[in-house]
């Protein structure tokens, strides 16, 4: 038996490597000796660097950088071992590094991610760069001011993205992700005007997903010419060789915090079930809550065999954030049950015809 144990973050409570040692210990419980592969995932956002250093073994590299305000904070980027940096927007521009009181995307920056980028560039050909978690909405000025403005021409370069806005307009970064990072009304006119300013002095068209981290992606379309915006979750099966690790398993075990429209449009789980339905792999997801709109056909559809609940009953959401860790192998305990029992109607069913 041979299990891939690929959880998202559940945010707020684990990171992706550590619910995927939670499903392992659950699911040991019933099936000691299975084999369990951990493959914790991430869909390009915040928490990537860690799950693909954590699947392959790269470097991580610590420096310091100019934070989101304007401070100096420690962040990290990786050296995989093929030779590929990555380098993770939301360790110098993330919004959980900016208290709520003090958001404010007029004034944050993507300096730091420039910086490093920058590091990055002198050891690497080949980059990987993760957007998503972002305090920012400046286009990505911030980067392009650090180096100095001037456009790089001999790096490969993808950009994991997993929204299709466009920079500007009606459902731009400003509209669309502004009011998130703590903007007003009025301050959404300003910032898509300064947006459109911007993209004008670049003279680069828009294309969706510029929108991305703020409009960052636009800018590093820019900095980086022939960079390719990449969905996040592709990206990361490819750099973890998931269909490598899909071959010979009999079930796929997933989770995070919250199944609803937004991870059918492209997210982490729905992108792991689909690679594995192609291969006809079943996949089991153990999630914190369901929308309601998500039907078992929808749900199948999406190459989802089953949903089962994080909690083992009603509960508030602070007695779920509290008790991720332990509900979570508790969990896994559960599905491993499930699962065993639906080995033994199979096997059931096959004596069954051999007696007819």
């Amino acid at each position: 038996m041979k299990i891939l144990l690929c959880p998202d973050s559940f945010k707020g409570a684990l990171s992706a490597p550590e619910a995927a040692v939670a499903l392992a210990e659950g699911w040991r419980r019933v099936f000691p000796e299975a084999e369990l592969v951990c493959l914790p995932i991430a869909d390009g956002g915040e928490g990537t660097l860690n799950v693909l250093l954590s699947a392959t073994g790269g470097q991580r590299i610590f420096t310091q950088v100019t934070g989101p305000l304007g401070e100096t904070v420690e962040a990290s980027w990786g050296l995989l071992p093929d030779g590929t940096a990555v380098v993770e927007l939301a360790q110098a521009a993330g919004l959980s590094l900016v208290p709520e009181d003090k958001r404010d995307p007029k004034v944050t920056t993507t300096r730091g991610v420039g910086e490093l980028l920058l590091q990055a560039t002198h050891t690497a050909n080949k980059l990987l760069i993760t957007l998503g978690g972002s305090a920012t909405n400046d286009g990505g000025a911030g980067i392009l001011e650090a180096f100095g403005y001037q456009q790089q021409l001999n790096h490969a370069v993808r950009i994991a993205c997993d929204v299709d806005n466009p920079l500007t307009g009606p459902r731009g970064a400003s509209a669309i992700f502004g009011p998130q990072k703590g903007a007003t009304p009025e301050d959404v006119a300003v910032l898509d005007a300064r947006l459109r300013k911007f993209r004008d002095e670049r003279g680069l068209p828009e294309q969706p997903g510029d929108g991305a981290a703020g409009g960052a992606a636009y800018g590093l379309r820019w900095l980086f010419p022939g960079a390719k915006l990449v969905p996040g979750i592709e990206l990361v099966l490819d750099a973890i060789e998931f269909e490598r690790h899909l071959e010979g398993a009999t079930l796929v075990l997933t989770g995070e915090g919250r199944l609803d429209s937004q991870t059918l449009g492209g997210k982490a789980i729905v992108g792991v079930a689909r690679r594995a339905a192609a291969k006809g792999v079943p996949v089991a997801a153990i999630v914190g809550s369901v929308e309601e709109r998500l039907t078992d056909a929808v749900l199948t559809a999406a190459g989802i065999s089953a949903v089962l609940p994080l909690a083992p009953g009603p509960c508030t959401l602070a007695e779920s954030m509290a008790n991720t860790g332990s509900w979570l192998s508790d969990a896994a305990e559960r599905a491993a049950h499930w699962y065993k029992l639906g080995r033994s109607a199979q096997a059931l069913g096959r004596s069954a015809q051999a007696v007819e």
